[in-house]
């Protein structure tokens, strides 16, 4: 009977120390692998916004007579202009991409052929621009853009932040000079938004 108790505190005693031993090894593997780690974690943030000078979000011309690129260049007038700004306010090394597109609306009657849009770009509201898009007709996407400009529209300018910064804007669109215009109450209106993504 001793026997047997004697062997039952042996086994005991050898479970407690392979116990031990085994709590003291792993909190030793967790306390290592704990301190292992040493990168820092940098979280950078920027947001992009879109202002419209005037009180619309974009141009229309109604019963325009046809001019030369040269003429629409240089339009400046009421309804003749629509001026916007894009900026971006960066955190850390934030960087986004982005660009404007111009929405036609359905309720114009002019063909897409018939119009052209210019526009132009400066890092003030009172300039000086300098051309951004050349003077070119509508021509709609066939499909969303990898920033978000949607079917349909068309990407007038794109670019990139990574500082905050403001660039201005100044839209002109016009009837071409060799359009043949037919029938009254003429129109046709774009939107300008900007899509982005950092």
């Amino acid at each position: 009977m001793k026997d047997n108790s004697s062997k039952q505190i042996l086994l005991s005693v050898l479970g407690v120390a392979i116990l031990v031993v085994a709590v003291v090894g792993v909190s030793f593997a967790a306390f290592t692998f704990s301190q292992a780690g040493t990168v820092e974690n940098t979280i950078s943030t920027g947001t992009l916004s879109m202002t419209y000078s005037e009180g619309s979000t974009g141009i229309t011309i109604t019963d325009a007579m046809p001019m030369s690129d040269e003429a629409g260049k240089v339009l400046n007038g009421e309804n003749q202009t629509f001026k916007f700004s894009v900026g971006a306010n960066i955190s850390g090394t934030a960087t986004i991409n982005y660009e404007i597109a111009a929405i036609k609306k359905e309720t114009s009657t002019l063909a897409d052929s018939d119009v052209r849009l210019y526009l132009e770009k400066g890092t003030s509201a009172d300039g000086p621009f300098s051309e951004a898009f050349a003077p070119a007709q509508f021509t709609p996407l066939g499909s969303a853009t990898a920033l978000g400009s949607p079917q349909g529209s068309m990407v007038l300018e794109s670019g990139t932040f990574s500082t905050t910064s403001t660039n201005y804007y100044v839209l002109r669109m016009w009837v071409k000079e060799d359009a043949v215009i037919t029938g009254t109450a003429q129109t046709y209106t774009v939107t300008v938004n900007v899509y982005g993504q950092a």
